[in-house]
């Protein structure tokens, strides 16, 4: 089934949107074992995605740190020009 391909090609080279495109559109399947192999992929999918998830959130946390840090660094050293 061409779905299950799709599936397993966009899990193999980590395509994200590839990957939540394909969840959108989940077929009926013809056989069991058509069935058990896409279960299986979707719970792999799954794992993916969780692990970008938090990917994600961690450099999130690490942009808010910087941007923090620019910005207290930046309003130290007006203070500082303007104490001259």
């Amino acid at each position: 089934m061409q779905w299950i391909e799709d599936l397993k090609l966009a899990i193999i080279i980590e395509n994200p949107t590839q990957i939540g495109r394909l969840m959108n559109t989940i077929p009926s399947f013809e056989t069991l074992e058509d069935a058990q192999s896409a279960l299986a992929l979707m719970q792999e999918a799954k794992t993916f995605m969780e692990s970008e998830k938090e990917k994600t959130l961690q450099e999130l946390k690490k942009i808010k740190k910087t941007r923090s840090f620019l910005a207290n660094t930046s309003q130290n050293s007006i203070q500082q020009e303007y104490r001259v």
